[in-house]
């Protein structure tokens, strides 16, 4: 578990002078002390009784500096060059402040703020968005089937959720409307349409952007005639930034179902993201083939974004 150390990165210790000591190294053990990397920590200020350090970094883990006074203080009392009062001690402010904690003390605050971040985990993750895309959708051309069943199948599954409205054919905004979904504290956020190969469609773009390594799996693939088709197929996607999933699935109303459905086991399941693309894919894929093979209409005469 990692805690944000919010602009709060100095720790210094009273009773402790230095006679010939190497800064360099000083700043390594307390480094190495804490559980960071040797250059994580620097030395700013020497003075009689007192020496202060920095931590170069903005996030540290809590296991790591929780109850860890008298380790830097026996590691450091060991270097040549540094003498250490019987009474020394370390001071901080915010996070690192709980450097100084007693032995129970520091384990107690380890043990609940690890209970409390899974209660907060959990929570997020069945906090659920689902937005519609498409200008056809906007301009009310097409009917908007798809958002009514994902919110009804996710809130049977004990999800919280809420419609997030339609989202442009517009990569940029697409993203910003996702980010927002992000900030706002979803775990889960879907989108139907805009996975096809037109110009327009722009919803695997948006989650690549929030998640360059996101799973986007083809559904379809077919040569770009570059006049309807600008892209080599259909695909979805799966994204993932911190413990939220972003999920982007196919606009007509049975796929966006049977990717919902998959979505919904996927998730019980506990599969990471490129497992859960490819559970996804695999059946709106199959499902294809199997029209195919009955002499059904090719996926892009029939797909549309709502």
């Amino acid at each position: 578990m990692e805690w944000d150390l919010l602009e709060k990165t100095t720790f210094w210790i009273e009773g402790i002078d230095l006679e010939g000591a190497n800064l360099g190294e000083v700043a390594k053990t307390a480094a190495l002390a804490l559980g960071m990397k040797p250059d994580d920590i620097m030395v700013v200020d020497v003075r009689p009784g007192l020496v202060a350090f920095d931590v170069l970094r903005r996030q540290v883990k809590a296991e790591s500096i929780v109850g860890k006074e008298k380790e830097i203080l026996r590691q450091l009392g060991n270097l040549a060059g540094v003498k250490l009062d019987a009474s020394a001690v370390v001071h901080s402010e915010g996070v690192l402040g709980l450097i100084a904690l007693g032995e129970k003390e520091g384990f107690k605050v380890l043990t609940e703020s690890e209970r409390m971040a899974a209660d907060i985990s959990k929570a997020v993750s069945l906090r659920a968005i689902v937005f519609a895309s498409g200008s056809e959708v906007i301009a009310g051309k097409i009917e908007d089937t798809n958002s009514p069943y994902i919110l009804q199948a996710l809130e049977q599954a004990g999800y919280k959720t809420k419609f997030g409205g339609i989202l442009e054919d517009n990569a940029q905004a697409a993203a910003s409307g996702l980010e927002a979904a992000l900030e706002q504290g979803y775990g889960l956020i879907i989108t139907t349409g805009g996975v096809g190969a037109e110009d327009k469609d722009f919803s695997i773009e948006a989650i690549c952007r929030l998640d360059p390594d996101a799973a986007t799996p083809w559904i379809l693939k077919f040569k770009p005639d570059y006049h309807r088709h600008h892209k080599e197929g259909v695909r979805i996607a799966v994204g993932q930034v911190g413990i939220a999933r972003m999920v982007a699935l196919p606009g007509p109303h049975e796929e966006a179902k049977l990717g919902c459905n998959r979505l919904i086991e996927g998730l019980r399941a506990g599969l990471d993201k490129s497992e859960l693309a490819e559970y996804i894919a695999g059946a709106i894929r199959d499902r294809w083939q199997n029209m195919m093979k009955k002499g059904g209409q090719k996926h892009g005469s029939s797909h549309h974004s709502s």
